[in-house]
């Protein structure tokens, strides 16, 4: 059944290989031109194909080859080098992915480790271990074929080697429809207790129960920032979940997702992807919650600096594109006012994501 998973590429995959490649592409010049190294790695890499496309392998190496000839890049960081690591438990995807390395031409600045045929706790223990001693960001990227391949302390050990972030998909859909069988089914109640917060419960939708794994990594890891991302392919619908210590990563993904999926939740099948040319987004149920949501929050904080505007805006996994917005509608209103810190600066929020380590303005809320 694995090998027939990899004769084509779904609709649902080509979806989770688009935030994939979308984030990496805005990830990477961001850390190679601060620190002139990344490492990564793909612990459950495949065979680097899915039919005639290329797989999570494929896509990274030439994501970062392409980065590697930035001439921005070149002069900043001559000498700038990505570690890769490739894994995998099933040994024809290994001899397959490294028949497709073998006739790639890459960049000796990119380092392949791998791909290692072996276990995934055996790897993971070997991984943590290695990038716990290097001060460069890491990017992992956990890709299970089952739900029970990786539990939730994996992915804590993950997020507890330092400038750690997480790309995690979980087949959701297939754990959500049998919820109320799962006393009957011990690898499915596992996963229920393992990664929801509420396990065996009465949940609304598929997005509901997704928002409870969310709840449950932000609570277990002790995060401020954890990403869910609903992947729809009509009859099937699996999630990924992007978990990370910095701002202004969540504000890239929080981007990303509202760009493909007007509602902030659920990127379409592979034909639905593309941005659409009108902005749906402010007239979906999503957006009306988190503006009741910043409304109340100003209102009960009393006062806010931009910073913590633009980092709780974050947290609720939402984009600053409608933050302005909102405030600028409480203001019309006569519900806020606007302190000023520095004398060039006369109007506005400065919500915008670039401000996020920039204390600018005090936003109060004004009693009625």
């Amino acid at each position: 059944m694995q090998n027939k998973f990899f004769d084509e590429q779904t609709d649902l995959t080509a979806s989770k290989i688009l935030i994939y490649r979308q984030y990496i592409e805005n990830y990477l010049p961001k850390v190679l031109m601060q620190y002139g190294r990344c490492y990564m790695a793909d612990f459950f890499c495949g065979c680097g194909k899915n039919g005639q496309e290329d797989g999570s392998p494929l896509v990274l190496i030439n994501i970062a080859a392409k980065m590697l000839e930035n001439p921005v890049l070149k002069s900043k960081q001559p000498n700038a080098e990505i570690v890769i690591v490739f894994s995998d438990d099933d040994k024809k995807c290994c001899d397959d992915l490294t028949a497709h390395l073998q006739k790639m031409s890459i960049p000796r600045q990119i380092k392949i480790i791998g791909p290692v045929c072996e276990k995934f706790d055996s790897i993971k223990t070997k991984a943590i271990n290695a990038f716990d001693k290097v001060k460069a960001p890491k990017f992992f990227f956990l890709d299970p074929f089952t739900y029970s391949d990786v539990g939730v302390d994996d992915v804590k050990g993950f997020m507890d080697v330092p400038s750690a972030e997480v790309l995690l998909f979980l087949p959701t859909f297939h754990s959500y429809r049998f919820v109320k069988c799962a006393d009957e089914v011990g690898a499915l109640k596992n996963f229920l207790e393992n990664f929801t917060e509420r396990g065996c419960a009465d949940y609304a939708d598929i997005n509901d129960f997704n928002e409870s794994i969310r709840q449950k990594l932000l609570k277990h890891i002790r995060l401020k920032y954890v990403r869910s991302v609903g992947l729809d392919g009509g009859t099937r619908k699996n999630a990924l979940f992007y978990l990370t210590k910095h701002v202004t990563g969540m504000i890239l993904m929080n981007k990303l997702v509202w760009k493909y999926a007007h509602d902030g939740e659920t990127v379409k099948t592979n034909r639905d992807n593309e941005p659409t040319l009108f902005d749906l987004s402010t007239l979906s149920g999503n957006f009306t919650c988190i503006k009741e949501f910043l409304q109340g929050h100003v209102k009960e904080k009393k006062e806010l600096s931009n910073i913590e505007i633009i980092e709780v805006v974050a947290q609720k996994c939402f984009t600053n594109k409608y933050t302005r917005e909102i405030l600028q509608d409480m203001k019309n209103q006569g519900l806020i006012e606007v302190d000023y810190k520095t004398g060039d600066k006369t109007k506005g929020f400065y919500v915008a994501d670039s401000n996020w380590n920039k204390d600018l303005v005090t936003i109060r809320y004004k009693e009625q």
